[in-house]
């Protein structure tokens, strides 16, 4: 299509005709014996993958598997000559020295980390790298925001093209990052992990997306940790382990159990461990609680939150993306000033104004985004677990360097982190292991209520397996917990009770027998 229909903002290198007549058994991508080291570390062992024209391939593997590599080699982020092996564009070798070249060839990638222009408007980011072809200095005004709105609309987005980035939620910037992709009208859309930060509708409407792209005879690779993901919108799953192609199955060869083992190297016989603890006095009452917005004037992030936790209980905050669930654990963590309302820890009134008065009262957080709020990722797995409890590890002024190392080793013992030693840095790890440190953090500050956001956010099935497990282990020695999940079957499975927020505000309550995803999402509506 051209620039000036208002669609799609730069022309592709094939026609939308001459896309759809292809055929359809043609290969489209080639990824041939790829074989990537870094320094004493193999992540890729001859890696072979291929999409086809019209095919929406599913990438799947536990987190080290060697996923994001090969997409980045595929990206040109890993330039071509840095690894062995052969990439092929419509069967012909390409050589990528940037994800420039790539978006030539029409391979559009959308990374699993956010990655936007907070202080320019969405149309802003959609159009600036189509900025030099439009000639910006002669456009009308208004025209940029007119082009994006029309683009917008043909793809079925939701976002208001006038928005400063920074005020969207992080789902409508992976929505914008998605749009900005479809901008350049890629004939191969790569998304790594699109729907983690997704609401449920966005999700549906971003699969819809995806149909229409498919239908057009266009390629997707899509990668996800969510298996009901891959059994539902993919045609064919190629498996990762340790750097090595596992399988590759055809959709009507689908076996979620067999996908799992092989994504695992073991067998999982139940995704969710069963629950039996029993929960004991109220150790927590939030009554009111009302926290105004940093940034908008006269406007609240939660409004008149009340609820309460149960010792040894596993609580779950329902919601819509901006229900108020993150804010209502980050203003408990004392992450935001209480404008108004009462928190009781054990009966008692506490005042928490900042994270250490949280702290001291017994409550930590485990935050939604381990990389950006979580973790030092410059720094090692033992640094990471002891800064938030240096009275552990103290003589007097002074660090004992003996009590600092039993620290870290109690920790990755008792959580099976992967490493090593204690002494590896935290950015080499997978993303499992990266949660299991920050959770250690938070034990390690030996709390009374642990604080729980997105706790298995991007990482694997087995990590999620044993996740799970733990909050198990956690809650029956006596830790209460309350936790928030964007997959309402994890909270179904995982929590005791849950509440219900909308509106920033709470507005239900249901006891484990009483919630299925139909009554908690008619709630979620109310």
């Amino acid at each position: 299509m051209s620039l000036s229909s208002g669609f799609y903002l730069k022309p592709a290198a094939k026609t939308y005709s001459e896309r759809r007549n292809m055929v359809m058994a043609h290969n489209v991508l080639e990824a041939q014996n790829i074989t990537k080291d870094f320094i004493a570390v193999r992540a890729l062992n001859n890696v072979s993958m291929s999409v086809k024209s019209g095919e929406i391939l599913g990438l799947i593997g536990e987190n080290g598997a060697g996923k994001s590599t090969i997409l980045k080699v595929i990206n040109g982020i890993y330039v071509s000559g840095t690894y062995e092996g052969k990439i092929l564009v419509n069967g012909e070798e390409v050589h990528l020295h940037s994800p420039h070249d790539a978006l030539i060839k029409g391979i559009g990638f959308v990374p699993q980390e956010i990655n936007v222009m907070e202080d320019l408007t969405v149309a802003e980011n959609i159009f600036v790298g189509h900025l030099t072809e439009l000639k910006s200095a002669f456009l009308k005004p208004g025209e940029i925001e007119k082009r994006a709105s029309d683009f917008l609309k043909h793809e079925k987005i939701n976002l208001d093209v006038k928005t400063r980035v920074r005020m969207l939620s992080i789902g409508q910037k992976q929505l914008l990052m998605i749009a900005r992709a479809l901008s350049w009208d890629p004939h191969i859309l790569i998304l790594d992990e699109p729907t983690t930060a997704l609401a449920k509708d966005d999700v549906d409407n971003l699969f819809k997306i995806v149909r229409e792209f498919k239908a057009g005879g266009r390629s997707i690779i899509f990668v996800t940790h969510k298996l009901e993901e891959i059994i539902e919108i993919t045609d064919r799953v190629v498996i990762l382990r340790d750097g090595a192609n596992i399988a590759t199955y055809e959709r009507n060869q689908y076996n979620e159990n067999k996908i799992v083992t092989d994504m695992v190297g073991r067998t999982i016989t139940s995704m969710y461990p069963a629950r039996n603890v029993q929960t004991g006095e109220e150790v927590l009452r939030v009554e009111n609680l009302t926290v105004e917005h940093p940034k908008i004037k006269n406007k609240n992030l939660i409004e008149n939150v009340s609820f309460s936790l149960k010792k040894n209980e596993v609580l779950g905050l329902v919601g819509l993306v901006g229900a108020g669930r993150t804010e209502t654990l980050s203003a408990l963590f004392g992450e935001y000033p209480i404008k108004s309302g009462k928190i009781f820890i054990e009966g008692k009134e506490v005042k928490i104004k900042n994270s250490g008065d949280a702290i001291k009262n017994g409550l930590c957080l485990v935050t939604e985004d381990r990389k950006a709020n979580g973790l030092l990722m410059l720094a090692n797995i033992k640094h990471n677990i002891v800064l938030t409890n240096l009275k552990k590890i103290l003589n007097g002024l002074f660090i004992n360097s003996k009590k600092e190392n039993n620290v870290a080793t109690t920790f990755m013992s008792k959580l099976s982190i992967k490493a090593p030693s204690y002494d590896t840095m935290v950015a080499t790890l997978s993303g499992g292991n990266q949660q299991k440190v920050v959770i250690s953090k938070s034990l390690n500050t030996d709390p009374k209520i642990l604080l729980l956001d997105e706790p298995t956010k991007g990482i694997d099935v087995g990590s999620k397996n044993e996740i799970y497990n733990l909050i198990n282990i956690m809650a029956g020695s006596g830790i209460s917990i309350i936790m928030v999940s964007s997959e309402l079957p994890e909270l179904l499975a995982m929590c005791d009770r849950f509440i219900i927020l909308a509106h920033r505000t709470t507005v239900g309550e249901l006891l484990k027998s009483e919630a299925t995803q139909e009554t908690v999402m008619v709630k979620c509506f109310a």
